[in-house]
């Protein structure tokens, strides 16, 4: 008995330290709005409602990939400041304001995919280790939420290459060759959702795709939060 008490009490202090921690983070950190600046939330509704969708036909020459789905454009600041926010100061919570802006953008188009895989691009593993977390995951596993897809996480990348951002198009295809394996449950007639949060030239997509069609898959439409 004395045991389960003492057990108790430790999950009681280890709970009111985290509660406490974060409470003293956001009194010297406050979470304010990325769009207005007010002391709410990192994106209020009304600051949500200003997100834009994109408008432009954007072509992307990818043998993998049967289509591309953009639902933003990185011109859109706000857009950007969340992605950025996410990626490089671990802004965790915005995943799911991503999502929710992914699963708005999705509503017209998702009665037309029946039954898809969901599979976010991952990253290298030095790349997690070093950020903390893959970005893509994140906004996957609340975008999956919002539709009741399975989410596959058999899709893995072998090979840390160099950012893409700063290579030419030719340049990104040739640094992205065979980074990735495939190694969960076969992929057979399966269509197959692959989400990344930028898409620039679609090398990395593309690559990724290879993969999973000689796993089986029967049609992959890439997926992405903006244009980069």
């Amino acid at each position: 008995m004395a045991y389960f008490y003492y057990g108790l009490l430790s999950k009681i202090f280890i709970m009111a330290y985290f509660l406490s921690k974060k409470f003293f983070l956001d009194l010297i950190f406050p979470i304010v709005c990325l769009g207005c600046g007010r002391e709410v939330k990192y994106l209020c509704v009304d600051c949500f409602k200003k997100l834009k969708f994109c408008v432009k036909n954007y072509s992307f020459n990818l043998e993998q990939v049967a289509e591309v789905v953009i639902a933003g454009d990185y011109e859109d600041e706000l857009l950007a400041s969340l992605i950025k926010n996410l990626k490089f100061k671990s802004i965790k919570e915005i995943a799911k304001i991503l999502a929710d802006f992914l699963s708005l953008f999705w509503q017209g188009r998702a009665l037309n995919v029946i039954s898809p895989l969901l599979i976010p691009l991952p990253l290298s593993k030095s790349r997690e280790r070093w950020r903390g977390f893959n970005q893509t995951e994140l906004i996957a596993q609340e975008f999956a939420l919002n539709f009741n897809y399975e989410i596959n996480h058999g899709l893995k990348k072998i090979k840390h290459t160099r950012p893409q951002s700063g290579l030419r198009e030719e340049k990104r295809f040739k640094n992205i060759r065979g980074a990735f394996v495939y190694e969960g449950e076969t992929l057979f007639d399966r269509t197959i959702i692959l989400l990344d949060d930028v898409i620039t030239t679609g090398a990395t997509i593309n690559e990724a795709a290879k993969v999973l069609q000689a796993a089986g898959a029967k049609k992959i439409i890439a997926f992405a939060i903006a244009k980069g």
